[in-house]
C-alpha cells in the first residue's frame, strides 16, 4: 500500500502534466491562429500579384502598333486569333484590375469597361483577356501553389 507522501507526490505529479497539458493547448491554439492569418496574408498578396502579372501581360499583347503605309493608312490589321493590335492606345490604358478579400477568400480580376474589348474577345475572335490567361497559365499557377513557409517559435 503507498504511503501518504508516495500519494502527494503522485497528485502533484498528475498536477503538473495537467498544467504542462494546458500551457501546450495553448500553443497550439495560438500557432493555428498565426498560421491561419500567414496563410491568409500570403494568399492576398499572392493573387494581387498574380491579377498584376496579368494585367502587364495583357498590356503588353495589346501593344503592337497596326501597320500604317505611306501616309499614315492603315494596311495591317489584326487577323481572327490574333491579338488585337493597337490604332490608338485606348484599349490598353483601359485595362485594370479589381482585387478583393474577405472572410470568403480571396479574387483578382483583370477587366477593360470599353464594351469592344468584349466585341473583340467574344465576336471578332481575337481574344486577348482569356488568351493571355492560358498563356501566364503556368507562370500563375507556379506563384498561387507554391509552398507557404510558417514557422513556428515559441
Amino acid at each position: 500500500m503507498a504511503s501518504l507522501s508516495q500519494i502527494a507526490r503522485i497528485e502533484e505529479a498528475r498536477v503538473r502534466r495537467v498544467a504542462r497539458a494546458s500551457a501546450k493547448q495553448v500553443e497550439i491554439e495560438w500557432f493555428i491562429g498565426k498560421a491561419t492569418r500567414t496563410i491568409q496574408l500570403t494568399m492576398k498578396r499572392r493573387v494581387r500579384l498574380a491579377t498584376q502579372l496579368l494585367q502587364s501581360r495583357v498590356v503588353q499583347n495589346l501593344s503592337v502598333p497596326v501597320g500604317r503605309g505611306v501616309g499614315g493608312q492603315i494596311v495591317q490589321r489584326s487577323k481572327p486569333g490574333e491579338f488585337p493590335r493597337a490604332e490608338t492606345v485606348q484599349l490598353m490604358r483601359t485595362i485594370f484590375t479589381d482585387f478583393q478579400s474577405d472572410e470568403t477568400g480571396v479574387s483578382g480580376h483583370v477587366c477593360t469597361p470599353l464594351d469592344y474589348g468584349l466585341l473583340l474577345e467574344l465576336k471578332m475572335q481575337r481574344p486577348f483577356l482569356v488568351r493571355t490567361l492560358m498563356e501566364e497559365k503556368r507562370k500563375i499557377t507556379k506563384l498561387l501553389a507554391s509552398e507557404i513557409q510558417i514557422t513556428k517559435t515559441f
